[in-house]
């Protein structure tokens, strides 16, 4: 059996958000490999004509800059803010990773309940904010097909954050 180093909150924390940067970077190039399998031939799409027309991402990174810091942003900017946005949030879920991590002490059990989180997460908020239905509103296999792949985040945090273990262990 793999004996756990004790280890501060803080530094749990640090290590859960490192993990949660390298979790996060997999999840991106699974999402891409979905995208290009589903999209077919790779063609230019037609730009937004207004916020609504892009992904939750962008909607939530334009209505955070113009509620919280009064800035508009440029509809022309929405990639840009897609961006910004899925990686603060994707990465950040590693720090709730570590909690339930240093807590629970089994990855794949942690993994499961962080992608939960995170589905419970995004199926409150994104439909207060009028930018998904709620869930209810949705298919059954809409709605496990998005926890399988959120999945796939919450299974690379865990395993990043083994890994992560294994290489600080060694120091």
């Amino acid at each position: 059996m793999h004996r756990r180093r004790s280890r501060s909150p803080i530094a749990a924390v640090g290590q859960g958000l490192l993990a949660g940067l390298i979790g996060n970077a997999v999840f991106t190039g699974y999402q891409a490999l979905q995208s290009r399998r589903s999209d077919g031939p790779q063609g230019e799409s037609e730009p937004p004509e207004d916020w609504s027309e892009t992904p939750a991402p962008a909607q939530v990174g334009q209505r955070f800059a113009a509620g919280v810091f009064r800035r508009p942003v440029d509809l022309d900017q929405a990639g840009l803010v897609k961006t910004v946005v899925h990686w603060a949030y994707g990465s950040s879920w590693g720090a709730v990773y570590a909690l339930i991590e240093e807590s629970v002490g089994r990855p794949l059990v942690s993994g499961v309940a962080l992608t939960s989180a995170v589905m419970a997460a995004d199926y409150t908020m994104l439909p207060a904010m009028k930018i998904y239905k709620p869930p209810w509103e949705y298919e059954a296999g809409t709605l496990t097909k998005d926890f399988a792949n959120h999945l796939v985040h919450g299974l690379a945090i865990a395993a990043a954050y083994r890994g992560l273990d294994a290489a600080f262990a060694r120091r």
